[in-house]
């Protein structure tokens, strides 16, 4: 008798955990840059077996994607079809089984907050992605905390990663060839670091590739060449690791970098990101 009230109270403890982690969570972001713009964020709710990203190792075809252009999903751009986290993860907002991930918002401007609900669908972990531009393959991350499952306000801080996927020339590039959907080009910015052309609405304050330098977009993280000819490698830079920041200089016009020194550099974190929550 007095094993059976055990079991049955180890029984509704398993149900009641289970019931309290499959919460709608409100979830937000902050960008604290003083100049840097955040692309639409990827928010992925997932068991231990999911990885988004891992600090010393070689990025994913899908990091690389998200690092270097901002893609998350074909939506974004058809000719990344099988390389983005969508290919990997699976269909969006939806129990994959091992996750559900959803593609929140547009740009996030500095000192800007967006919130949303998320829905963490009985996962245990939680990651979040975004590209930080104008750069060539940095992005803020956060890797697999767990879920807070009490009531309350929970707040975490991003730091800026780099891919390690393409070189940071900070050249603006003039790569056009690969579009998204639309007829954007890759990335869509005109930025330094970013496909496209132009200084853009970002950047106002800088030149259109002053060096003259084309750059194109690379994905391969181990330097061979790939299948694809929407794909070309431009040289990595290693395993996943901290970026060290952009170098820029203050011409518009010339010099090593298309970044302004004065305007596009950062210190870790760059943003905050606080899920709330709610009583039941």
């Amino acid at each position: 008798m007095k094993m059976n009230k055990i079991a049955i109270g180890a029984l509704l403890a398993m149900a009641t955990s289970g019931y309290a982690q499959a919460v709608e969570v409100e979830l937000s972001i902050t960008n604290l840059t003083h100049a840097n713009y955040m692309t639409p964020r990827l928010a992925i709710a997932h068991d231990a077996t999911v990885d988004a990203f891992e600090v010393g190792t070689d990025a994913s075809m899908a990091l690389a994607w998200l690092a270097e252009a901002g893609v998350i999903d074909d939506a974004q751009n058809a000719d990344s079809s099988g390389q983005n986290f969508e290919a990997s993860l699976g269909p969006v907002d939806t129990d994959n089984g091992s996750n559900t991930w959803h593609r929140f918002g547009g740009l996030l401007p500095p000192s800007t907050t967006l919130t949303y609900s998320f829905d963490t669908m009985d996962k245990p972990y939680f990651s979040l992605l975004t590209m930080l531009i104008p750069t060539n393959d940095a992005f803020a991350g956060l890797d697999s905390i767990v879920i807070p499952t009490e009531p309350g306000t929970y707040s975490y801080y991003l730091n800026v990663y780099d891919a390690g996927t393409e070189l940071n020339d900070e050249l603006n590039s003039t790569r056009t060839d690969i579009t998204e959907e639309g007829g954007m080009p890759l990335g869509g910015y005109g930025l330094p670091g970013v496909a496209g052309a132009g200084a853009g609405p970002i950047a106002p304050s800088m030149g259109t590739g002053g060096t003259g330098v084309a750059v194109t977009v690379g994905f391969a993280e181990d330097g061979t060449a790939l299948a694809s000819p929407n794909e070309v490698v431009d040289g990595t830079d290693g395993p996943v690791h901290i970026h060290r920041n952009t170098l820029g200089d203050t011409s518009a016009t010339d010099g090593a970098s298309d970044l302004d020194s004065t305007v596009h550099r950062w210190l870790n974190p760059v943003a905050r990101v606080t899920i709330v929550v709610p009583a039941s």
